[in-house]
């Protein structure tokens, strides 16, 4: 097994290529993976970028890793979009989901993050760019998740016996609503603003709220699980698993940024002793 960069029992930090990384993890060590890749060419700055031709190979290529890693009921839940190139949405993401199922992964949803208060992004003869994608995908249908977690009280859940009677989103024969925890909506609304600096601890060019990664970690990761990160940039997955009582496993091919979130991550620890 590669020696992790920093761990401390909980998190476990590794420099180097993520492929080669988690080959040497043990099988089926990991209840769920939680990441965003680089997005093809549009950080090039940061991680030298892969080519949009590459790019569904490359994420099958890594993905086949994940596999090896995840419990049979795992989950691995990707955030990416495609840019606009020449007026016309890229096609390199849509290319990777169709290659990612050829391989053989199910494509279990597609969740939406709506970032509320983001920068203007886009092109302005576009709306603005506000959500991303939360590509889902298990071994097999029934990946292990807690669609309640995190779900509020609702007046609205399940049904019980109408008499026959019809009304709104109840048809004749069905059950009436009644009171309970509701299961979160596919679409989840975090502002970007709630990506804490983490008192100037992260200086990641392209991170993502904390408040993300525990709001997918709920849905897909059983309590006192492992959570993997392949791409763990600032490490924002990993302040997420602290707070929720997870393990995680961060990887990153910087080792600038890996540093950083050691860094991150053990005074996270310290603030939650």
């Amino acid at each position: 097994m590669t020696k992790p960069y920093y761990a401390d029992g909980v998190v476990s930090l590794f420099h180097g290529d993520c492929i080669e990384v988690m080959r040497s993890l043990p099988s089926e060590s990991v209840d769920a993976v939680v990441t965003s890749p680089p997005y093809a060419m549009q950080r090039k700055a940061t991680y030298g970028g892969i080519p949009e031709a590459e790019y569904p190979a490359w994420t099958v290529a890594w993905m086949s890793e994940v596999r090896r890693l995840l419990k049979p009921d795992g989950s691995a839940v990707i955030n990416i979009r495609p840019h606009i190139k020449g007026g016309q949405i890229s096609d390199y993401v849509l290319r990777t989901r169709l290659a990612l199922r050829e391989s053989g992964w199910v494509e279990l949803e597609e969740l939406i993050w709506h970032k509320k208060g983001g920068a203007p992004l886009g092109s302005t003869h576009r709306p603005r760019r506000s959500w991303e994608s939360l590509l889902w995908y298990g071994k097999h249908g029934r990946s292990w998740s807690t669609p309640k977690a995190g779900g509020s009280s609702t007046a609205r859940r399940g049904f019980a016996d109408t008499g026959g009677r019809e009304g709104p989103h109840v048809h004749s024969g069905q059950k009436p609503l009644h009171e309970g925890i509701a299961r979160v909506s596919d679409v989840v609304e975090i502002s970007t603003r709630k990506n804490e600096n983490s008192n100037g601890l992260n200086d990641h060019p392209a991170p993502f709220p904390p408040a993300l990664a525990e709001w997918v970690g709920k849905l897909v990761c059983p309590d006192g699980g492992t959570i993997l990160d392949p791409f763990s940039g600032s490490a924002s997955t990993g302040v997420a698993c602290i707070r929720n009582g997870w393990k995680y496993v961060g990887i990153d091919a910087v080792e600038e940024y890996v540093e950083m979130s050691a860094r991150r991550l053990r005074a996270e620890q310290e603030g939650a002793a």
